[in-house]
């Protein structure tokens, strides 16, 4: 199996997420064959909006960085796991780079559909994507997901019609880079682990794993102390 990583922190391999989505591709096993993409070493450009690659009829970026050679590797995988921490409720600046100039996977709508929702959906240019396995993995510092990521899903339902993705999201990011508590980080992890087992087996994640791995890994209370202890100024050696 071809699992290919995107990782979109702009802190690349010291991401908080890859933590999580390490754990993750561990449960693979070790016959997978894995391949990762750091979105902040890439060359990516923004989208122009000249519509080149639609009104050519090639599916082609007119723009030329690494975004053709992400494409190849997507279109390779068999596997696709998103790798990125949440960003103002959103994805970070390259993540949303790279989520705009893949409208060239994309064909135009020119549906007749009499139901005016279905007409405005873009449908893949090539149809064996839509076979490939996607998971979003993200986090954030917040003390649980819900609501943050609730515009980000909604984002991702509309570009894929439909929840057509497994999202694998995690509140309380601080606990990946503080010292303590190591008992309850490493739980999590092994979680995550055994999450990624079931999904190499099934290709999907069960409700009760999905309930599982989204509890918040502290209490309230608890991550409310670590993340005080994370944010606040130190103070200098003599009081100062």
């Amino acid at each position: 199996m071809n699992l290919l990583i995107i990782n979109g922190s702009p802190k690349a391999e010291r991401s908080h997420t890859m933590h999580i989505t390490n754990a993750f591709v561990r449960g693979f096993g070790e016959d997978a064959r894995v391949e990762t993409v750091e979105l902040y070493r890439s060359d990516i450009k923004p989208c122009t909006g000249c519509f080149y690659c639609w009104k050519s009829g090639t599916g082609k970026c007119a723009i030329s960085d690494d975004v053709r050679r992400i494409h190849s590797k997507i279109t390779a995988a068999d596997v696709i796991i998103f790798s990125f921490p949440l960003y103002f409720f959103g994805v970070p600046s390259q993540v949303k780079a790279l989520i705009d100039r893949s409208l060239p996977l994309m064909v135009p709508y020119m549906s007749t559909s009499d139901d005016p929702h279905r007409a405005s959906f873009h449908e893949f240019r090539d149809t064996s994507i839509t076979d490939k396995k996607l998971v979003v993995i993200s986090s954030c510092g917040y003390v649980e997901t819900e609501p943050m990521y609730s515009a980000l899903l909604t984002h991702l339902d509309l570009i894929l019609r439909g929840r057509k993705y497994t999202p694998i999201l995690c509140a309380q990011g601080e606990i990946f880079i503080a010292e303590h508590p190591i008992r309850q980080r490493e739980s999590y992890l092994a979680d995550i682990e055994k999450a990624g087992r079931e999904f190499s087996e099934n290709l999907c994640l069960s409700d009760e794993t999905i309930e599982k791995i989204s509890k918040p890994i502290l209490t309230s209370k608890g991550f409310g102390i670590l993340a005080s202890n994370h944010w606040l100024p130190k103070k200098e050696d003599g009081g100062h």
